[in-house]
């Protein structure tokens, strides 16, 4: 069991009052003790000064600007009829600035919203949205609604007035997808060469696991499937774990990661893909197939955790954050 963080111990020892007051000079001496054994004790803790290389915007906020301050708010935009959720985050500064639109997976439990803050951080306009049909927006949930949904975003902030009511920059936009996400980020970048970059965490290659579910009998596939898409229920509109199961095999096919590597060959990109993952979300068809055909501008790594890189939040922040400053027309670094 790991320690409790400092701010969740309530508890604290007094000092008995002795006759008369406590001197001030005693009191700065006592708090000037205890800081140096906290400054002793904190590296061996899991606490450490941030590295020298460490992008600021980790753990530094941007200069304010009182007239055009960073800002947040809860967005809407309709994609085939339906009314979608969204959350838009503006940093400092007038006018327009390079976006990021960011995608959760299935169902989409973890958002990654700290990476949206530090991107923000870092000079980028970040949307969050999400699907049909999930987490409260209008419609039906399925897998293949959720790329027409990004197109369409990316639609409207290229061909109408959304762009600068949002400060996005229409001519530097980037696609970040996790899980299934990331699937439909690829599919999508697959198919947009204006995208001035795509980032892929952990994705989810959908035929993988509709391949391995092609292998077991309808009963058994449809008991997995209870397990695979436990938390679906209550997420997610018009769909279930059987229907999801459904969607897979009708649709799996043209989800294949694999499927997208040569049109993907000139793309700007990243892949981040984790060690304790399942195979089926490490990406590596899709990575096998771009190295062998020498794609210029591929970066990849791999960081030692699982799927939702729980203990390496601070090394996905940073490596996302790096590739994003090397893009043609990134903010200017702090």
């Amino acid at each position: 069991m790991s320690a409790q963080p400092f701010g969740n111990i309530r508890q604290r020892r007094t000092v008995p009052r002795a006759v008369g007051a406590v001197s001030e000079s005693w009191k700065l001496r006592a708090w000037h003790t205890l800081a140096v054994a906290l400054l002793a004790v904190l590296p061996h803790s899991g606490y450490a000064a941030a590295p020298a290389d460490l992008p600021a915007a980790i753990y530094s906020d941007p200069p304010a600007d009182p007239t055009h301050p960073a800002s947040g708010q809860g967005v809407q935009f309709r994609s085939h009829g339906s009314l979608l959720n969204a959350q838009l985050y503006q940093p400092p500064g007038d006018g327009s600035h390079p976006t990021v639109v960011l995608l959760h997976g299935l169902p989409g439990n973890e958002q990654n919203l700290d990476l949206a803050q530090v991107m923000r951080r870092a000079g980028w306009t970040v949307i969050t949205f999400h699907f049909r049909g999930s987490w409260g927006s209008a419609g039906r949930f399925t897998l293949l609604n959720c790329i027409e949904d990004v197109e369409e975003l990316l639609s409207q902030l290229r061909h109408t007035d959304l762009a600068h009511a949002w400060g996005v920059d229409p001519k530097h936009i980037v696609l970040i997808g996790h899980s299934f996400g990331g699937d439909v980020a690829a599919r999508v970048a697959s198919r947009d060469p204006e995208l001035l970059g795509t980032v892929l965490l952990a994705p989810w290659d959908v035929s993988s696991t509709r391949r391995a579910w092609e292998k077991i009998p309808p009963d058994q596939q449809a008991s997995t499937a209870t397990t695979f898409f436990f938390d679906a229920n209550g997420r997610l509109a018009g769909a279930d774990p059987q229907l999801l199961r459904e969607d897979v095999m009708r649709s799996g096919a043209s989800l294949d990661l694999t499927r997208y590597a040569a049109a993907l060959t000139d793309r700007t990109m990243l892949v981040v893909t984790a060690s304790h993952d399942d195979p089926g979300d490490q990406a590596v068809g899709l990575l096998t197939d771009l190295r062998s055909r020498h794609a210029p501008h591929l970066s990849s790594i791999q960081l030692d955790t699982d799927h939702a890189f729980n203990d390496h939040r601070i090394a996905l922040q940073a490596a996302v954050l790096r590739w994003l400053a090397a893009l043609d027309g990134a903010p200017a670094a702090l």
